[in-house]
């Protein structure tokens, strides 16, 4: 078997212990038993039960991003390519949250501060993925003549707006409104959005 092979194999183990049971309740023993690998395999691998979390969550947000690629790919128009980024984006978190809260739920503040550093650190990876999807887009855009010519300062800015505005919509889907809000709200904000490049 393959290295690779054997390291997505636990991760999977470990992703499935860590959605029942939570960060806290799971041991590198209980990875290594669930994977059918012995801890020596699994120590090789990863050198502590975080290293395995941070995998396992970056692994996650790798998967959202090849997701929103492929869908997003499949659309003709900046618009209809940004809408379905946004709404990719929003299913996939929506799918995922319920995941984190369980996971968080029984950790100590201690623990909690861990897993919230270490969520932080991964998420400022996927950001960066996401800029990259972003300015592929527009780049597209302003070579296809959907939208005008945008400067290196004005497509960072561009990139920016549009993600930090479908952040907040997101976060407050997810606090106050409901999901059916969404999915009426990203694509008006996508039409706005479009408009002001074009």
């Amino acid at each position: 078997m393959t290295t690779d092979r054997k390291k997505i194999q636990i991760l999977l183990a470990a992703q499935q212990l860590f959605q029942e049971r939570g960060l806290d309740e799971v041991t590198m023993e209980d990875v290594a038993k669930a994977a059918g690998k012995g801890k020596s395999t699994l120590y090789y691998y990863f050198r502590s039960k975080e290293e395995i979390f941070n995998a396992v969550f970056e692994m996650e947000m790798s998967e959202i991003i090849l997701e929103t690629i492929r869908q997003v790919n499949q659309q003709k128009g900046f618009l209809q390519k940004i809408q379905t980024f946004a709404l990719v984006k929003f299913e996939m978190i929506k799918k995922r949250r319920s995941l984190y809260t369980a996971m968080e739920s029984g950790m100590d503040a201690a623990t909690l501060s861990r897993y919230t550093q270490m969520k932080k650190d991964v998420h400022k990876k996927y950001l960066q993925k996401e800029k990259v999807v972003m300015q592929q887009l527009l780049v597209e855009a302003i070579q296809n003549r959907e939208i005008r010519d945008l400067d290196d300062a004005g497509l960072e800015e561009s990139i920016y707006i549009f993600l930090a505005a479908l952040r907040g919509m997101n976060r407050e889907v997810f606090l106050h409104g409901e999901n059916s809000d969404a999915y009426r709200m990203i694509p008006a904000f996508c039409s706005l959005y479009y408009r002001g490049l074009s």
